[in-house]
């Protein structure tokens, strides 16, 4: 394996987990895949957990999902094909919509409803994909550490000519090889998202920087840009709506789940908190 390959693990996803099976998984067909999910808890709303790209969810998100209490919710996760617990019939590159229908799917098959959505890194943009697909079904999200598209652009001006080499290869590789989600089409449809003015929505930033890029060839100005670029587009995600807590985990890196996994889920408290008033209106 080439050095820069083995560091996409670091930055887009998680190694699958040794405590993957601590819970009960079941199965749903959709499109022919076979998606795995698991759910604890009761409730007639949804705390739905979304993976980075190449993520494993348990991975991504075993400390929330297990330390998870609410007397109104249940707290869901589930992979997406190919990743984790689910599998491809056959492999092949799918859009950010696919991936967007796919789990509409899952919703469906399971009923769940009122649904808050916690996504990870690029799952940030599925989430807005989803709100955009179907608004009436989502009450608010966490973006734990999520991607914006203009990270993209601001990221390529910032960087020198190797080093946005090295990202994209990067790039390539996840979609061509690895998970098969495809990060620079999603940008691109990022451009046509829809999301409610008011919806409640916390977005959570890392305040470590990410530094495990060297190893794959970039330079510290690049990782530098890398970083840098992550902040500005954090402070543009902010913005989606009018009803929007901004928070920075300062001693947490892009793996927040592992790193200060009660700040997230006191700001999850707290989010719900906002819903409850909301909807009260």
């Amino acid at each position: 394996m080439k050095p820069w390959l083995s560091i996409l693990g670091l930055w887009f996803g998680l190694q699958a987990s040794a405590h993957a099976e601590e819970h009960v998984w079941q199965t749903v067909n959709v499109a022919g895949n076979t998606i795995a999910y698991s759910c604890q808890g009761k409730g007639e709303r949804t705390v739905l957990l979304l993976a980075g790209m190449g993520l494993d969810v348990h991975a991504s998100f075993k400390n929330i999902y297990h330390r998870f209490e609410h007397a109104n919710y249940q707290i869901c996760m589930y992979d997406r094909a190919g990743m984790g617990q689910s599998s491809f019939a056959k492999p092949q590159v799918r859009s950010l919509q696919q991936l967007s229908d796919e789990m509409a799917a899952v919703v469906k098959a399971n009923g769940w409803q009122n649904l808050v959505l916690v996504p990870h890194s690029f799952g940030g943009l599925l989430a807005r994909q989803y709100v955009s697909d179907h608004p009436e079904q989502v009450r608010g999200v966490l973006f734990a550490d999520t991607v914006h598209e203009s990270w993209y652009a601001l990221m390529q001006q910032a960087m020198t000519k190797p080093g946005w080499q090295i990202m994209q290869k990067i790039i390539g590789w996840e979609r061509d090889s690895h998970s098969h989600e495809d990060f620079v089409e999603a940008v691109h449809a990022a451009k046509s998202f829809k999301f409610p003015a008011n919806l409640p929505i916390t977005v959570l930033s890392r305040g470590l920087p990410m530094t495990n890029l060297g190893p794959a060839g970039m330079s510290q100005r690049d990782m530098d840009a890398f970083n840098t670029s992550w902040t500005l587009a954090q402070f543009q995600l902010s913005l989606l709506s009018s009803d929007s807590r901004h928070q920075k985990l300062f001693y947490s890196n892009h793996f927040i789940d592992e790193q200060d996994p009660a700040t997230v889920l006191e700001e999850l408290s707290l989010l719900l908190a906002r819903i409850e008033q909301a909807s009260s209106r």
